[in-house]
């Protein structure tokens, strides 16, 4: 299967130049980045780069331990369920911000405030309005109430809301200016300084006081320097400008094997591929309201061929060919349906029955980092008539474009071990901007799921969502995304203590 890829002659010649030499001696790593990002903040910019490094530099109150399915204290040292719309929590004493300030129960209720607080537009609002109050009933002890029985709370306060530092954050105009200007935390690792041209430069936090079962900074100084451009990466990796690459594309990787001083390592994420047709016509692509012209998309496709030739760890069977928005590790998730087969005489015959005998055509927006898996998709759309021109998208573009309306079809990759339950995920496809499919049903499904604290009647009802979905064809999970890592000889990368999908800036090590 073709991609577009740098030139195998290009990196051969890379391979006789050059020696690929890390900063050990001096222990610095410096990892490629695709995005830049300008502010280290959830809130303002929620994406995958940032947040490999964001989830070690800032805290949230309580943690969970995915390999043994427990929840364990993070800023929080116990937390009680007072009603299905009560938590409180008992706070840890003696830690402090990167900047010295001491942490205590204002920090929680200034954080959890803004987050909640209609004024402020940040992504991803839907995380935190469910809060109605929350109250300080003593230096270091809160109370969180919510508006409405929420039974993905705690999750959300794990995964999802980091504690900054108030008296920081009441200097600022620009609330966002916060992961850009003062980014504190109290994590393993402290920003040193961000720049969106010359990167984010974080260091091992001396006075860290979390467990070091589950946090650790094994590496002392750790530079994220953008290099958007795959080409340039690889040239850089080569020439010694960095000492890792994430997301390369395995025939790339094939070849940069060859040189002796870098090793390659797919690792099985959380993350996903997926596809978004616009079924509820936001964009103004009739065709794709017809659910006869959705599924014939997806039997239009070869799935197997492309996981196995583009997608990292497709050759070894890492990569999963998935049949729902969500991994059966997922919490509350469950399917009795899949995705149609590969068919693409039946595709062909299903745009003729819905009035597109000659096929039609459309825009594909696709993130940068995944383009040649779009491209090899808009190959085989083509062959049954449905002209997909792909136009390459910066995540920033992307989320533009989501919330006014213009995506026609896209494909991005969620890392769902952000926050791996079923109901965060149903957030992410069927909630307002991000909706492209305004079924009513769905929101009657995801609304029953909120308010249901029994695992095993959740797992049901989003079960129902989950075949919703794949019935009308609204979002497809084309694959899972391993990680494929190209790096330096001098270095591994392990296995994270906490999260069982993913891996974080706190799982790099010398060797």
């Amino acid at each position: 299967m073709k991609s577009v890829q740098f030139a195998a002659g290009a990196i051969a010649a890379l391979l006789i130049a050059t020696p690929a030499m890390a900063q050990k001696s001096k222990d610095t790593l410096r990892i490629a980045i695709n995005d830049p990002f300008s502010t280290l903040s959830n809130y303002c910019v929620p994406v995958d780069e940032a947040g490999n490094f964001y989830r070690r530099v800032y805290g949230t109150l309580i943690n969970f331990d995915e390999h043994e399915k427990k929840i364990i204290p993070g800023l929080a040292k116990s937390w009680t369920r007072v009603s299905p719309t009560v938590l409180e929590f008992d706070l840890q004493e003696g830690i402090t911000f990167h900047n010295g300030n001491k942490f205590d129960a204002d920090d929680v209720v200034s954080t959890i405030s803004y987050a909640a607080d209609p004024q402020y537009k940040i992504e991803f609002k839907s995380r935190y309005t469910w809060v109605k109050t929350i109250e300080k009933l003593g230096p270091y002890k809160v109370r969180i109430t919510a508006g409405t029985p929420n039974a993905t709370d705690l999750g959300l306060l794990g995964y999802r809301t980091y504690i900054q530092d108030k008296e920081s954050f009441d200097t600022l105009e620009n609330k966002c200016d916060y992961g850009r200007l003062t980014p504190y935390g109290t994590g393993a690792f402290k920003v040193s300084s961000i720049d969106k041209n010359t990167g984010i430069v974080v260091e091992r936090y001396k006075e860290f006081k979390g467990d070091p079962k589950y946090f650790r900074a094994p590496v002392g100084r750790i530079h994220g320097i953008p290099v958007p451009d795959k080409q340039t990466q690889i040239a850089q990796l080569m020439t010694g400008g960095v000492d890792i690459l994430r997301n390369v594309q395995p025939d790339n990787a094939a070849e940069l094997a060859k040189n002796p001083d870098l090793r390659i390592s797919t690792l099985p994420t959380a993350s996903f591929v997926y596809i978004v047709l616009d079924a509820a016509g936001r964009s103004g692509v009739k065709p794709l309201t017809d659910d006869r012209v959705r599924k014939a998309m997806w039997m239009g496709m070869n799935r197997d061929a492309i996981i196995k030739g583009l997608v990292p760890g497709g050759a070894e069977g890492i990569a999963e060919k998935m049949n729902m928005i969500c991994f059966e590790s997922t919490i509350a998730c469950g399917r009795t349906t899949e995705y149609p087969p590969y068919d693409p005489a039946t595709a062909k015959k299903l745009l003729a029955e819905a009035g597109y005998p000659d096929g039609f055509s459309l825009t594909y927006s696709c993130f940068i980092p995944i383009k040649h898996i779009c491209e090899a998709i808009s190959n085989d759309l083509l062959k049954i008539g449905v002209k997909a021109q792909v136009e390459p998208v910066t995540i920033n573009l992307f989320r533009k474009k989501q919330a006014d309306g213009e995506l026609n079809m896209t494909s991005i990759f969620y890392p769902s071990a952000g926050h791996p339950d079923a109901g965060n995920i149903l957030d992410v496809f069927f909630v307002e901007p991000r909706d492209y499919a305004r079924d009513p049903e769905m929101t009657k499904l995801i609304d029953a799921g909120l308010l249901e604290f029994d695992d095993a009647k959740r797992t049901a009802i989003y079960t129902k969502a989950m075949d919703l979905n794949n019935s009308k064809n609204y979002v497809m999970a084309f694959s899972s995304l391993p990680t494929l890592y190209v790096h330096s000889k001098d270095m591994e990368i392990k296995k994270n203590p906490l999260s069982a999908g993913d891996n974080y800036i706190d799982d790099y090590f010398w060797k």
